[in-house]
């Protein structure tokens, strides 16, 4: 590849860029809005109605509610915590936290439209997987002494913590809400163009030869665990994952189970949800949390290869 090729490549990179943003645009605009406006709802007495029933009811509603949660992991934790200290269990608090942390209303709107052909398919495999994921996490937790779990400065209240669920509501703000969403399009818009850029790049200049030996050099499990792996580096945002993993499955240097693998472990080991979690959770069960989280993601790749 001589200079004037890699000068001549640039309006290539360039227009590879922008279809891809005018092709996800929509989606993420539409994603925002819909995430913006349920943070408008009562999510703290929602979720102790039924994070309070039977262990089996108590987890897979916590799971659920979680996937459709809009709120961060930084938005979760105090609602985690308030509803432990209140004298709620746990295990469903647990897979609350790691169903909001891997999915939500925006992340499913954007998979959909961001992944080529595939992208329902894609954003209803993951949604199930996740929800799997943190329903077997939930009730596995239920099995661990809690003081292997939480650490202890945190107390519950004598009281039972009651007025966690006497809140008054907040009102809705139309002002506020559309300052909510400029400021989620901007944070989330700045990653989304370092996704679609990295994967342009990755398309145009990284020969295939070379990422398909190293996605695909060893057997199916085997590729599966790299792209799992990669996630841990590479995914810095749900928006600028989506662009690089449809690029690498444009070119045929991902499959599915791979892609799968990667969006699991990539959004649940950023260094924005890890530290969040530590806030809470002793070091030991956190690890375990990671080793359980890679295992199921690459088993649940292999099952959609």
């Amino acid at each position: 590849m001589d200079f004037k090729w890699w000068i001549d490549s640039i309006p290539i990179l360039l227009k590879t860029c922008w279809e891809t943003l005018v092709n996800i645009l929509p989606y993420l605009i539409a994603g925002i809005l819909v995430g913006e406006l349920l943070k408008f709802t009562s999510w703290t007495k929602i979720i102790y109605k039924w994070v309070s029933k039977s262990p089996v009811i108590s987890v897979i509603s916590a799971s659920v509610i979680g996937i459709i949660s809009p709120l961060c992991t930084y938005g979760t934790i105090p609602v985690v915590i308030e509803l432990y200290k209140s004298g709620v269990h746990i295990a469903p608090l647990v897979s609350f936290l790691a169903a909001s942390s891997l999915m939500n209303p925006q992340l499913f709107i954007m998979t959909m439209g961001g992944i080529t052909d595939i992208g329902l398919e894609m954003a209803v495999v993951l949604t199930v997987a996740i929800l799997i994921f943190s329903v077997a996490l939930g009730m596995l937790t239920y099995l661990i002494p809690t003081k292997y779990i939480i650490k202890k400065n945190i107390v519950l209240y004598e009281d039972g913590g009651c007025n966690i669920i006497n809140r008054g509501k907040k009102l809705f703000m139309i002002k506020q809400y559309f300052i909510n969403c400029l400021k989620n399009l901007k944070h989330v818009g700045f990653y989304l163009l370092i996704g679609i850029f990295i994967g342009a790049l990755v398309g145009l200049y990284i020969p295939k030869t070379f990422l398909h030996n190293a996605l695909n050099g060893g057997n199916q499990l085997q590729s599966i665990l790299f792209s799992a792996l990669l996630g841990v580096p590479l995914y810095a945002c749900g928006g600028g994952a989506i662009p690089f993993v449809n690029s690498m499955i444009q070119n045929e240097l991902m499959g599915k189970g791979s892609a799968l693998a990667f969006f699991i472990v990539g959004s649940a080991t950023r260094p924005a949800p890890l530290s969040a979690m530590a806030s809470l959770f002793t070091p030991l069960f956190l690890i375990g949390y990671c080793v359980f989280l890679i295992i199921s993601s690459v088993l649940m790749g292999f099952v959609y290869i």
